[in-house]
């Protein structure tokens, strides 16, 4: 996988940053969608669920 990001970044660097941009938005409406049709109880969950993703993507 990283061989292939690497030829991404050296052959087409904005196309790897648009692709990279295009998950980070996708992520977000992801949790902007997540957090309008949640009710006010389950927000929380849903929030401290982000969280511990966030935390896992960051130790990697």
């Amino acid at each position: 996988m990283w061989a292939v990001l690497e030829q991404a970044a050296v052959g087409a660097p904005m196309m790897l940053v648009y692709v990279v941009g295009l998950v980070a938005v996708a992520i977000l409406l992801a949790l902007a969608i997540s957090l309008r049709k949640a009710d006010a109880q389950e927000r929380p969950e849903i929030i401290r669920a982000l969280a511990e993703l966030m935390h896992f993507w960051r130790k990697r």
